[in-house]
């Protein structure tokens, strides 16, 4: 994963701006000879984060650690897992609780579908990749006992409880970065591992991983239309914030394993952006 201050910065310019009206995108803000507003430093910060991903890439393929099948596997699932943050910017406690129509899901409820999704997902693969590791005997479907032993002490049941939106988000962030850490170390013989799940047969790790991908592509959608629902069409400042979130990943996914690749390029990075934030809140202010 990219640096936590290439990440907090970019989620920084990204709760500044994601309310802005599409009017606002015109006041003034000048970068060089480049004097088109306050939109132009949206595909800055993109630039940025596009030139950065260019360089990485570079770097990582040259090196000793070039990324691996499940590590490109899982940075699609993390590219996923940040569309959908971006999509959910701005998104609040009444308006997550809001029904869109007759028969459709809040977006509380689909939030909770992906995360009870996921819990399932990480723990039968995990259970399925340990239990190849370890040769210890255990049977290939988890059981109810080895169910509750594995999410002993988890905070999902008070979460899911409470209803609360800001608390499922912080708890579906850290579920997030627990798959990716978890798996980011399976080789290429260990993707055919057999994982047993709620179907009749087994399906191999490597179509268990991608399922987190596919699955979460899925309620994304649901997710997109169910605001639009309820508030419209995206903004401009929404539509720029996914393509930036979208650079934000190909950043992320080339540094699964290696985060500190480069780290005085990120960091340079990250300044500038700061900057831009900066000068951005000053004029909106």
């Amino acid at each position: 994963m990219a640096g936590i201050a290439l990440t907090g910065t970019i989620y920084k310019f990204a709760h500044l701006t994601c309310s802005l009206p599409d009017q606002a995108l015109e006041k003034e803000w000048v970068w060089g000879e480049y004097d088109e507003g306050v939109r132009f430093a949206f595909f800055r910060v993109y630039e940025e984060l596009r030139q950065l991903a260019a360089r990485l890439e570079t770097l990582r393929t040259a090196s000793n650690q070039p990324l691996t099948t499940a590590q490109r596997i899982l940075g699609q699932y993390h590219t996923a897992f940040l569309d959908l943050c971006a999509i959910l910017l701005g998104v609040d406690q009444p308006l997550a609780r809001q029904i869109p129509g007759e028969n459709e899901w809040a977006l509380l409820d689909i939030l909770h579908h992906i995360v009870g999704a996921e819990r399932g997902f990480y723990a039968a693969n995990l259970y399925g990749l340990e239990g190849k590791r370890r040769q210890d005997g255990r049977p290939l479907e988890m059981t109810e006992e080895a169910w509750d032993a594995f999410w002993n002490s988890d905070a999902y049941s008070d979460i899911k409880r409470s209803q609360s939106w800001g608390n499922l988000l912080q708890y579906y962030e850290l579920l997030h970065q627990r798959v990716l850490e978890s798996f980011q170390d399976i080789n290429e013989t260990e993707l055919d591992i057999p994982v047993a799940f709620w179907e009749k047969e087994c399906m191999p790790l490597r179509f268990r991983l991608h399922r987190f991908d596919s699955h979460l592509r899925q309620h994304t959608i649901q997710a997109q239309k169910a605001l639009t629902a309820i508030s419209g069409p995206p903004s401009e400042a929404m539509r720029v914030l996914r393509l930036i979130f979208a650079a934000l990943a190909q950043v992320e996914d080339v540094l699964i394993s290696e985060s500190v690749l480069a780290a005085d390029l990120q960091d340079e990075v990250s300044t500038r952006i700061a900057g831009y934030t900066r000068e951005i809140s000053g004029i909106l202010t």
